[in-house]
């Protein structure tokens, strides 16, 4: 039975070591931000807020000799209280059973607190991290997100009318909340639909926070909301777009989305540009033969597995050999 507790400073040496075996060079950016939740979790010890519980929480396990096998990041979906996600997981080879314990350790000690739902994101390559979940800790796949990259301008539109483009403003995430939960494809409602506050700005950015713009395409008569457009970017160079459009708008999408590109030139002239598709959505499969049609490029397809509290099935799984690591993003 794995030792399991809060990570401390006295761990980073530990923490280092174990990442620089199960990691390769295309983590390292992820491994710095990584450290940012060590002082955050410090302060958390300190002062017990219900603010700073927003924040990411890393536990780590140890065997009975005290050797690091694995820790596990999780943080609350921003706006939802009761929607967690399994952020990072690092485990050291041999340490299947860790694993599950950390993730039972989790999701214990949180539903205990009435999270209702937890979700991870998971690289659909990694089969072995899959049954892990699925297998031994009573997940189960709900569907996929696809993150490509714009490799080419071609679908730009020059004439667009930019009175149907509206800045988001909070009053309005009660509409986007709808928008999105209603483009939802039914069988995922129950476990992906979004609350208000969840498409909320933040009033506070914390450490590492993104760059956020947030629009609305909406016709200019009714004011009918048709799209929502989200713009992301950590470092003015890599930019990230969310557009959630249901079918029967879908004919505007190469306009909404140089709308979307122009308001980053704006900004960056050189620029790298990436594109979210989420599958558990009506429009997935236009926004994937969009993307096609286009010659975008597939850079990864990651797995959504859910589960929901009152709701599991627990099956007995293989151990595997090899190490983990898992980095997702959020649904």
């Amino acid at each position: 039975m794995a030792k399991i507790k809060k990570i401390s400073f006295s761990d980073i040496i530990n923490i280092k070591k174990l990442i620089s075996v199960v990691c390769n060079d295309n983590v390292m950016d992820y491994r710095r931000l990584f450290f940012i939740s060590v002082p955050t979790t410090y302060l958390q010890n300190l002062f017990y807020s219900v603010y700073l519980r927003k924040l990411p929480e890393t536990y780590v396990a140890f065997d009975n000799n005290n050797n690091l096998k694995g820790l596990i990041t999780v943080k609350a979906q921003s706006g939802n209280p009761y929607k967690w996600q399994i952020k990072t997981l690092f485990l050291d080879r041999n340490s299947h059973e860790e694993g599950k314990q950390l993730v039972e350790y989790i999701i214990a000690k949180f539903g205990a607190r009435g999270v209702d739902t937890f979700y991870v994101s998971v690289d659909d390559n990694q089969t072995e991290l899959i049954d892990l979940f699925i297998k031994g800790c009573g997940f189960r796949f709900c569907s996929t997100e696809a993150l490509w990259s714009v490799s080419n301008v071609n679908f730009l539109v020059n004439d667009i009318n930019e009175k149907m483009f509206k800045t988001f403003k909070n009053s309005d995430s009660g509409k986007i909340a709808e928008l999105f939960n209603d483009n939802l494809v039914p069988l995922y409602k129950y476990s992906l639909s979004k609350e208000n506050n969840e498409f909320n700005d933040k009033f506070i950015q914390g450490l590492n926070s993104d760059t956020d713009f947030k629009y609305l395409y909406q016709d200019e008569k009714s004011g009918r909301i048709k799209a929502f457009i989200e713009i992301k970017t950590k470092d003015n160079n890599n930019y990230f777009i969310d557009i959630i459009i249901p079918p029967q708008y879908f004919e505007t999408y190469p306009e909404i989305l140089s709308f979307a590109v122009k308001t980053i030139i704006k900004r960056n002239k050189n620029f790298k540009l990436y594109i979210k598709n989420r599958k558990y959505l009506q429009s997935g499969e236009m926004l994937e033969q969009f993307f096609k049609e286009n010659r975008f490029e597939l850079l990864q397809n990651n797995a959504i597995l859910v589960r929901d509290f009152f709701k599991t099935v627990r099956e007995e799984n293989k151990s595997f050999s090899n190490a983990v690591v898992l980095s997702g993003f959020e649904v």
